[in-house]
């Protein structure tokens, strides 16, 4: 027997937090495009057009973008005014059709599947603010796990600091995403000679990013040598097997990031 769909809408925040202590069960959404080709939730509320979550607002050191900004018009700002790793991720999101209305918020908040930008704003260690009309809090993009019980994703802090290496790469299928599909970003900074950051991320079906990993190379002398990048590709490969071992994860997807790996590495020599 076909079940009744019920699709909310909210001109402000007030209504949004009003009809989550209101309606039980009621799913957040922005341009819907998780849910093509699928069956909408039981109860959905629609936050796009709320003027608190479309605000983009720069800072010296970030910018903060409301989690109804569009991936579109965050492109709009062109590559000049955000991280590289971030607007060519952009970019290869579907189409621009598919853009113009799929949102910041939406990209990260599906539960299945780690889209396209998860790997960049996890690089980038963007912080996500949660409201629920009392308090507002922040957390590392790499501790969400979920929404707060009767709280709302409104904000996306992004730190805009430059990169001296910074590559994108999208695997898998151009126009879709299936088991096949992920992303990765590596980031590196240096200082006389030494490696002083380095940030190293990759999203699909499954998360990784290592702080103990990457600070293996921090003050690492450049040009790395064949021996440091052998060293660090081992133990990169055992840290991606530990931290993906409850994951069902394509073969062909572990030897990419080890390539992916030993060809940034390469950029530094």
């Amino acid at each position: 027997m076909a079940t009744s769909k019920t699709f909310f809408y909210a001109k402000n925040l007030a209504d949004v937090f009003y009809q989550l202590k209101t309606i039980s069960d009621l799913t957040i959404t922005g341009g819907c495009t998780s849910f093509v080709g699928k069956s909408l939730p039981e109860k959905t509320l629609s936050v796009r057009d709320i003027p608190e979550l479309k605000i983009i607002d720069k800072h010296e050191r970030y910018i903060d973008f409301g989690t109804a900004v569009t991936l579109a018009e965050i492109e709009e700002l062109g590559e000049a005014n955000l991280p590289p790793c971030l607007y060519k991720a952009i970019t290869t999101v579907a189409n621009p059709n598919v853009r113009f209305l799929a949102t910041l918020g939406g990209n990260i908040c599906r539960k299945e599947f780690f889209n396209t930008l998860y790997a960049p704003l996890l690089a980038l260690d963007a912080r996500l603010e949660f409201q629920n009309g009392n308090e507002a809090i922040f957390q590392n993009i790499s501790r969400f796990e979920k929404i707060p019980e009767g709280m709302l994703l409104s904000k996306i802090r992004l730190p805009t600091e430059e990169w001296e290496v910074a590559l994108f790469r999208r695997l898998g299928p151009s126009n879709s995403l299936n088991e096949l599909s992920a992303s990765f970003v590596f980031l590196a900074n240096s200082q006389k000679n030494q490696i002083s950051d380095l940030r190293i991320s990759m999203a699909g079906s499954f998360k990784f990013r290592d702080t103990n990993l990457e600070n293996k190379l921090i003050g690492a002398h450049l040009p790395l040598s064949q021996t440091a990048i052998s060293n660090f590709l081992l133990e990169a490969e055992e840290s991606f097997n530990n931290t993906t071992k409850d994951e069902k994860i394509a073969p062909i997807l572990k030897r990419q990031f080890w390539n992916l790996i030993k060809y940034s590495l390469e950029q530094l020599t």
